[in-house]
């Protein structure tokens, strides 16, 4: 696929930073780590146009496994705010803490920061994401009372689990137990023609799910 086709269909993301800034005042506070990554990663994805078309590809692996940490940690952050954790900042301290350790280590002994993708992180918070994302799915799928389609968690939770799931295979094939096998070279091409797209399509539901994300509870005193 054209760079410049895949460039374009990345930036898909602005779809939901554009909505999330315009609503941003009037939306719940829970979803704020959401609407911060979805910044991010529009930042990510430019930065990687300019690095890497101006020679600098070992610049941008350094951001790319930068962002990896900083993907896990707003999307745990977002699980929190949703009660997954039982609301225990203890848990979600630990998890973060745990997770951080993981990708120091394959970033010191594996990846060395800018010289290797942290594959094996990707792969490892990819699962875990996917896991907080199936059992908010489940809750929600049982427990909401209005129509599922306007329920910004469950736009959200779908995103991730497809392009999470496209997101292991093609780090997969990056590890060394793959790369020595008799996978072919238009088979990777393929698949990561299929997750360009894979991602536009979860681009386009996490702007749908900035549209139906609540907005804030207004308290009143009772004096």
């Amino acid at each position: 696929m054209d760079d410049t086709l895949r460039f374009i269909f990345s930036l898909s993301i602005s779809f939901a930073v554009i909505i999330g800034i315009v609503r941003f005042r009037r939306i719940d506070s829970a979803y704020y780590p959401f609407i911060y990554n979805t910044i991010i990663a529009l930042v990510v994805e430019i930065l990687n146009r300019i690095l890497t078309e101006g020679g600098y590809p070992r610049a941008f692996i350094l951001v790319l496994n930068i962002f990896s940490y900083i993907d896990f940690f707003l999307f745990l952050w977002l699980f929190h705010n949703w009660g997954l954790f039982n609301r225990k900042k203890s848990t979600f301290i630990s998890i973060a803490c745990v997770f951080f350790v993981i990708w120091l280590l394959n970033n010191l002994l594996v990846s060395h920061f800018e010289a290797h993708h942290t594959l094996y992180f990707f792969i490892l918070y990819s699962f875990a994401l996917i896991f907080f994302s199936v059992n908010t799915f489940n809750k929600e799928v049982v427990h909401e009372r209005s129509s599922i389609f306007r329920n910004a968690k469950f736009w959200i939770c779908l995103g991730v689990i497809i392009f999470y799931s496209f997101f292991i295979l093609v780090s997969s094939t990056g590890l060394s137990l793959f790369t020595h096998s008799n996978l072919s070279v238009e088979f990777r091409r393929g698949l990561q023609a299929i997750s360009v797209f894979s991602n536009l399509l979860v681009n386009i539901l996490y702007a749908a799910a900035v549209i139906w994300i609540p907005r804030k509870k207004n308290f009143t005193s009772l004096f």
